[in-house]
């Protein structure tokens, strides 16, 4: 099984007058593959030439390299056991997510397809999520939907591509945080109760790198 590990970056759905870290989590080689495409883009690799720094050193073999999130040093990455992996899947899909300021978006997506894996990391339990939506929208003020193709949160951590069929997939690259828990016993009741029929999926983090602190 492949190793995963924890990331941290800036949250940016917090206000702008504060700063807070965010968890991130993939394998090495979903961690790579964000940092490539911030590479690939001469305006993001410019402005985040620091942290794609740290990046190469670790790469290079400086595992134990620090880097500064939210005004603190941390270290890069952090080693994160993989306790479970479990799917779910949702068509014609509508929710509403709350952002920072407690405003409404009103969402809905054709399909939503989701990878949730359970890992341990400094003595804490996540259950984390990574999805696939087909055609995700949200509602204007004029009452119709339009897809959503403007991101706000941690550069390339949202991707979207138009598909042979015209339809439109959006993902994060990275897993994002939907549950954490204090003790083993409640991220195993977690997992038990999480199954096809019963799955309590929340889009909330990953929405909040689509739209930021707006």
């Amino acid at each position: 099984m492949n190793k995963y590990y924890k990331l941290l970056l800036d949250d940016y759905s917090t206000p702008s007058f504060v700063s807070f870290p965010k968890y991130y989590f993939g394998t090495l080689k979903q961690i790579e593959g964000f940092f490539t495409a911030m590479k690939q883009s001469k305006t993001i690799a410019e402005k985040y030439s620091q942290i794609l720094d740290v990046f190469d050193r670790y790469i290079n073999g400086e595992v134990d390299i620090t880097h500064n999130v939210a005004y603190d040093e941390v270290p890069f990455l952090t080693p994160a056991e993989i306790l479970g992996i479990k799917q779910s899947a949702v068509t014609s899909y509508s929710w509403e997510h709350l952002n920072t300021w407690d405003c409404i978006y009103k969402m809905k997506c054709d399909k939503a397809e989701s990878t949730h894996i359970w890992v341990s990391c400094n003595g804490r339990y996540f259950r984390c999520i990574q999805t696939r939506f087909i055609n995700l929208k949200r509602k204007r003020l004029k009452g119709d939907y339009v897809l959503v193709e403007r991101f706000w949160g941690y550069p390339k951590q949202i991707e979207l591509i138009e598909l042979e069929d015209s339809n439109w997939q959006l993902w994060n690259r990275l897993f994002e945080t939907e549950k954490i828990f204090d003790t083993e016993i409640e991220w195993k009741n977690d997992y038990q109760s999480f199954t096809p029929d019963n799955a309590d999926f929340d889009f909330t983090e990953i929405l909040n790198d689509i739209f930021g602190d707006g």
